[in-house]
């Protein structure tokens, strides 16, 4: 028989016989899917704190509170501990290590602003005069950072004083805005000269930078009663080939109250995360892949069964017993790239719109897909050779006899 007839009469077989082989399909759908849409998104997570770490570069350390270690290992949270954090003695500490240029503090509230009679809901970040020096990405559009003296000003995100869905501007160089927080029951105000916009920026840290109103630490830590705490300090290095050296004396003056986070450390924390998930990804794609392949034996051992008659008519009429192996594992190998195409088309579909929806940048991996495939198909194969090979075996005298 040549491989087009062969081709075209696994694909009837299969089409008589759809409710079963959609059962299969299914079944290696769901593996595929999973492990090509959450790989993704876990591939985006580890592209997204690579390329946040590389922007920021290898001259920059993160001192947070123990207690708070393991956001800050992952540099993702989204909100930032506001109390409990770096005191003013601890800071001095940091900025007093040999080998430390320059320190930022960093912390994070909720509040809401008014502007020309509108209120709106906002992040508030409080950091150091400093915080533009470390953070080089981090860029003004308008206007200037904070000096050293100043108290009631702001600088804005993008998308606060340009929103995306207002066609004029909101927030502009030199506006007043009144800046409304509740600390302990209470509700405190301020007023605030905007004295910079950024540029759009997008994330960093978990934290959507193109959507926060800036202050000055000082005067954040006043607002927010913090008591001369915040919740991480960054420190720079100039020197990057002492950056152990400077992590390990920042580690010894500071005790066991504070963890130091390298860019390098943060990144390997990263990966064990998804080097997890993915693990467990692949045993759930086993597992699934392992019941296909259990429906795949059954439905084509019924289909030898029920067969028999053809098989016998078609060794009757010169039809090899090859011929007959290649016919039923290309039913196999059909099932499998049928449910491993979908499957994987819709998991890199899913992870993109979870990725949306989360903010998270989820490319979709060729390479990934081909792989998810080709386990698909191995996985139709192996399940489908032994039925095959007892079709092909099949004695056409007995085949007739038996139907």
């Amino acid at each position: 028989m040549k491989i087009i007839d062969i081709t075209v009469m696994s694909a009837e077989g299969l089409f008589e016989r759809k409710g079963r082989v959609a059962l299969n399909v299914l079944g290696i759908l769901i593996g595929c899917a999973a492990v090509t849409g959450l790989i993704s998104v876990a591939d985006g997570m580890n592209n997204q704190v690579r390329d946040q770490l590389a922007i920021i570069g290898t001259n920059t350390l993160f001192i947070v509170p123990e207690e708070a270690q393991d956001a800050a290992s992952s540099l993702s949270a989204t909100q930032i501990l506001t109390q409990e954090g770096i005191s003013w003695r601890d800071r001095g500490i940091i900025e007093s290590t040999s080998g430390v240029t320059l320190i930022s503090e960093i912390s994070s509230g909720v509040g809401s602003f008014t502007v020309r009679g509108e209120s709106y809901d906002v992040k508030v970040l409080g950091v150091g005069d400093t915080f533009l020096d470390i953070n080089q990405d981090v860029q003004m559009e308008e206007g200037r950072f904070f000096l050293r003296g100043d108290k009631a000003v702001a600088f804005v995100g993008r998308n606060i004083a340009y929103p995306p869905d207002d066609d004029e501007q909101v927030v502009a160089i030199g506006d007043r805005i009144k800046l409304t927080v509740r600390i302990k029951g209470e509700e405190k105000d301020i007023t605030l000269r905007v004295i910079g916009i950024l540029e759009e920026h997008g994330t960093m840290f978990g934290l959507d930078v193109d959507n926060v109103i800036g202050i000055p630490f000082k005067t954040y830590d006043q607002l927010y009663e913090q008591s001369g705490s915040c919740a991480i300090v960054q420190a720079y290095v100039e020197d990057s080939e002492k950056m152990s050296e400077v992590e390990a004396s920042l580690e010894e003056g500071l005790g066991e109250d504070y963890f130091v986070v390298s860019p390098d450390a943060a990144l390997d924390v990263q990966k064990q995360v998804t080097g997890t998930i993915q693990a467990v990804l692949g045993g759930i794609a086993a597992i699934s892949m392992f019941v296909a392949g259990i429906g795949i034996v059954n439905t084509m051992a019924i289909s030898v069964s029920e067969r028999t008659k053809e098989i016998g008519t078609m060794k009757a009429i010169g039809a090899k017993s090859t011929d007959i192996l290649f016919l039923f594992l290309s039913e196999a190998l059909y099932t499998g790239f049928i449910g491993g195409t979908i499957g994987s088309s819709l998991g890199f579909f899913l992870g993109k719109l979870v990725g949306k929806f989360i903010g998270l940048p989820v490319e979709i991996s060729l390479i990934l897909g081909i792989g998810t495939v080709f386990f698909a198909l191995t996985t139709s194969l192996i399940s489908g050779a032994s039925p095959a090979w007892r079709a092909a075996k099949m004695n056409p005298v007995e085949a007739l006899r038996r139907e």
